[in-house]
């Protein structure tokens, strides 16, 4: 079956609307590399990370903007752009909620993560990187594979490192002032997860309706 991009795009347009995702999808990698590095940092250098990220969730939103203009002027239908448009969306969302943990980290000076929180972040990277694979792919939604189903695996195993991380801190105790923000960051770092999953199903929705 022809696939609907290279089946409903103008050749003119094609291409720009494809290198705009893919463009989305790249810079999801480059935040989710950020987001690692800030969470592994002490106080300093996560004021020094966190303008840097906030950079990559404006053009995030800026590179949303310019795709939803590009869908308003394709042929594809309604339902195919409603989908592509929630695509990159929540692209812009993941990136957006990574700046959003920066900002909750450098707010409370919170100190060194538990250790499963930086395998979670770890974990946000696979997602990410498996994301851009699949944004080259969505002219041929058959050859996304189980891009959906790698990325399901990595949100089970976030979600445990997150669960198990609350369980580490409520064991060790202490002040609520200090535990509250970590139960915050935790809690962000878990959206993420959860938008970097619904990336992935919206493009496993691309590929049932194409089959």
């Amino acid at each position: 079956m022809v696939q609907f991009l290279s089946r409903l795009f103008p050749a003119r347009t094609e291409r720009p609307l494809s290198e705009l995702l893919s463009e989305l999808a790249e810079l999801l990698v480059q935040a989710a590399d950020t987001h690692s590095k800030l969470l592994g940092s002490g106080y300093r250098e996560r004021t020094r990370l966190a303008p840097t990220l906030h950079e990559q969730s404006t053009v995030a939103e800026e590179l949303c903007l310019r795709t939803s203009r590009r869908l308003a002027e394709s042929l594809i239908t309604p339902y195919e752009a409603e989908l592509l448009y929630d695509f990159s969306l929540t692209i812009a969302d993941a990136v957006d909620a990574m700046e959003h943990t920066a900002g909750l980290l450098v707010a409370a000076r919170t100190g060194t993560l538990p250790i499963p929180l930086l395998d979670a972040a770890e974990g946000i990277e696979r997602a990410a990187e498996l994301t851009v694979a699949a944004s080259w792919k969505l002219n041929d939604t058959q050859d996304l594979g189980d891009y959906y189903v790698q990325v399901r695996k990595l949100k089970r195993q976030g979600d445990r490192l997150v669960r198990q991380a609350l369980g580490e801190l409520y064991s060790r105790g202490g002040a609520t002032q200090e535990l509250l923000p970590l139960h915050d960051v935790a809690g962000s770092i878990q959206r993420t997860i959860a938008l970097q999953e619904r990336v992935a199903r919206i493009a496993d929705l691309l590929r049932i309706k194409d089959a």
